[in-house]
C-alpha cells in the first residue's frame, strides 16, 4: 500500500521519522524529484531523521534535508520551504548559506501579495528568519503575534519551538525567552480520598493549589477521579484551561461504584460531571473481575504516569507530579504513585491536606484474585514455516533453534509453541521486553506485545502457563502486522515503557492507531546511550 504524503509527514511529526521515512522510499518517492510537496516531505523526514544522530551524521542529514527543502521552494516558492531551507543549513554548519535564505524569507513575507499561509505560521516564519539573522528582540515580538493567533495550537507550537531552540543552541545564543512560549507542561496528579465535600480540608487544600498552578504551567493532567483530591484537583485544572485525561482502574461506571458513591452523592455529581469534561478516558482493566483490585489501581497509575511523560516528550515541554497525602503520608495508593515517579522525569509537588472524612469503611471490601496478573503477552511468528511447504526436520531445526534459544530465557512454561509460532506469557517487564528486542535481532521472526491484566493459570497436564481473556489475540495481531526483524507493541505497553523508563529500550510510534490494536502502535529498538562526535 502506498501511504499518502500527509500520512508520512503526521507520523514524523508524532515522532516515527524512522518509520515514515522507510515508507517514503518503499513508495518510490525518492524517484520524484520534480514533485515540490515530495521535496518538502523529503526534507521533513530527513530533519527529522538527522534529530535521531548526532556529530557529522546529524549535520550530514540536515544539509540533505536542507537542499530537499530549497529545491522544493525552487520549484514552487513559499515561505515555510524556504525558511526550512535555512535554518537547516544552519544546524548542518552552513551559516551563511542561512543567513542569505533568512533574508529570501523576509524578502517573502514583506512581498506586496501576502504569501499563502495561516497567520500563526507567517509570524512564527518571520521569528525564526530574524532569530537565524541575530535579531533576538524583533524575534521575541515576532513570536508574540504568533502565539496570539493561535493561542492553543500546541501541536504546531511544539514544532516551532523546538526549531527556535535548535538555532539559538547552533548560534551559541540566549534561549530562554524561547520558553515562554513553548507547550505547557504536562502533570500527573492523584491524591488521598478522606475529604468531606465542600469541608474545610478541601476549601484549605483548593487554596494550596490555587498557588500552585499559578505559579506554574500545567496545561495537561492526567489522573484518576476518585472522591476526594482527585475531584478537586480535577476541577481547578479545567477551571484554568488545561485538558483532563482520566485514567480509572476499571470501567467509569464500576469505578464510581467503587470509588465514589460510597462517600455520597455530591462527589457522585462532580464525578459525573469532570466525566463529561475529559478530553480522554482510559481504563486499566476493561472487564475487571474484582471492580477495586490493588493491581488494575497500580496499572492505572502507571497509565497516567506515562501519559503525561509521553504528552511532554510530544510537545518537547516538561512534565510534573501532584501528589496530596494526608498527615501520615498517605493513602496507600497515592504514596505508591509517588514512588512510581522518576526523580529525571520532572519536579515532583507533593501537598498534605488533613482528612475531615472517614471514608474507608463506607468502600466495599478488595477482593483481589490470585490468579490475575500484570503480564507481557508475547508472539513471535517466523515466515519460513507459515507456508504450506514441507521442510526436512533438519532445515526445521536450523531455522528454529535461534528463536528456541531466545526463548529458552523465560520462566518454565511461559511458552505455548506451534508450528513457526510462539506465544508466551511473561510478568517479568524487562525480562519480556529484552527476549522481544532479541527475536526481532534473529531477523527473520516477526514480535508482538501486549501488557495487560488478566487471569493466567497453569495447565495441569503439561505445565504451561494459559493467559484467558483478549491480550494473547491483540498481541498475535500485532506480531501479524510487523515485518520481520521487527517487534511492535500496544499502545498500553510503550505508555506504561515510558513510566517505568529503560536505559535499554525504548518505543518509538509505528502506526497513529488501529481499532484491533486498541489505539496507536509503537515498535521497540534498542535505546541511544551517548551521543557520539
Amino acid at each position: 500500500m502506498t501511504h499518502p504524503l500527509p500520512a508520512l509527514t503526521a507520523l514524523a511529526r508524532a515522532g516515527a521519522a524512522g518509520r515514515a521515512w522507510d515508507l517514503f522510499a518503499a513508495a518510490g518517492y525518492l524517484e520524484q524529484i520534480a514533485d515540490p510537496a515530495t521535496l518538502a516531505v523529503k526534507g521533513r523526514l530527513l530533519k527529522g531523521r538527522g534529530r535521531l544522530v548526532y556529530g557529522s551524521e546529524q549535520r550530514a542529514l540536515f544539509a540533505e534535508a536542507a537542499g530537499a527543502y530549497a529545491s522544493a521552494h525552487s520549484l514552487d516558492p513559499a515561505p515555510y520551504l524556504a525558511i526550512n531551507a535555512a535554518s537547516l543549513s544552519l544546524l548542518a554548519g552552513d551559516a551563511a548559506r542561512a543567513a542569505e535564505g533568512a533574508r529570501g524569507v523576509m524578502a517573502l513575507l514583506d512581498a506586496p501579495n501576502t504569501p499563502t499561509d495561516t497567520p500563526y505560521f507567517l509570524a512564527a516564519t518571520r521569528a525564526e528568519a530574524l532569530l537565524i539573522l541575530g535579531e533576538r528582540a524583533q524575534a521575541e515580538t515576532a513570536m508574540e503575534a504568533a502565539a496570539a493567533h493561535d493561542p492553543d495550537g500546541w501541536a504546531d507550537r511544539a514544532a516551532t519551538i523546538a526549531q527556535l531552540r535548535e538555532i539559538a543552541r547552533a548560534q551559541g545564543s540566549d534561549a530562554s525567552w524561547i520558553e515562554r512560549f513553548a507547550p505547557p507542561a504536562s502533570l500527573h496528579f492523584a491524591g488521598h480520598m478522606g475529604l468531606a465535600s465542600g469541608g474545610a480540608s478541601e476549601a484549605a487544600l483548593a487554596k494550596e493549589l490555587d498557588a500552585l498552578f499559578a505559579a506554574n504551567r500545567f496545561g495537561f493532567a492526567w489522573g484518576a477521579l476518585a472522591a476526594g483530591a482527585d475531584i478537586v484537583i480535577a476541577e481547578l485544572l479545567l477551571t484554568r484551561g488545561a485538558e483532563l485525561h482520566v485514567v480509572l482502574p476499571c470501567p467509569p461506571g464500576q469505578f464510581e461504584a467503587q470509588s465514589v458513591a460510597p462517600a455520597g452523592e455530591d462527589w457522585t455529581g462532580r464525578y459525573r460531571t469532570l466525566l463529561g469534561a475529559a478530553t480522554s478516558v482510559r481504563s486499566a482493566a476493561d472487564s475487571a473481575t474484582s471492580i477495586h483490585d490493588p493491581l488494575a489501581t497500580f496499572h492505572a497509575g502507571e497509565l497516567a504516569i506515562g501519559g503525561a511523560l509521553n504528552n511532554a516528550a510530544m510537545l518537547a515541554s516538561g512534565a510534573a507530579q501532584l501528589i496530596v497525602a494526608d498527615e501520615k503520608g498517605g493513602g496507600i495508593n497515592t504514596a505508591r504513585q509517588a514512588a512510581l515517579w522518576r526523580a529525571s522525569a520532572g519536579p515532583q509537588h507533593c501537598l498534605t491536606a488533613p482528612r475531615d472524612a472517614q471514608v474507608e469503611k463506607l468502600f466495599p471490601p478488595e477482593q483481589p484474585d490470585p490468579a490475575r496478573v500484570l503480564a507481557v503477552h508475547l508472539s513471535a511468528g517466523l515466515d519460513a514455516l507459515a507456508g504450506d511447504g514441507t521442510l526436512h526436520s533438519a532445515a526445521i531445526e536450523q531455522l528454529t533453534a535461534p528463536a528456541n534459544a531466545a526463548l529458552a530465557q523465560l520462566p518454565p512454561g511461559s511458552v505455548r509453541t506451534a508450528p513457526g509460532r510462539w506465544d508466551a506469557v511473561v510478568e517479568d517487564f524487562d525480562l519480556a521486553l529484552a527476549t522481544a528486542r532479541n527475536l526481532a535481532a534473529l531477523g527473520n521472526v516477526a514480535v508482538g506485545a501486549h501488557l495487560a491484566i488478566g487471569p493466567v493459570l497453569r495447565d495441569g497436564p503439561s505445565g504451561t502457563l494459559v493467559p484467558y481473556g483478549p491480550a494473547p489475540a491483540l498481541a498475535r495481531h500485532l506480531a501479524a502486522l510487523a515485518p520481520a526483524g521487527v517487534a511492535l507493541v500496544s499502545d498500553v505497553l510503550a505508555v506504561t515503557l515510558a513510566a517505568r523508563g529503560s536505559d535499554k529500550v525504548r518505543s518509538e510510534l509505528y502506526h497513529l492507531g488501529e481499532n484491533e490494536a486498541g489505539g496507536a502502535i509503537h515498535t521497540l529498538v534498542s535505546q541511544r546511550l551517548s551521543r557520539s562526535a
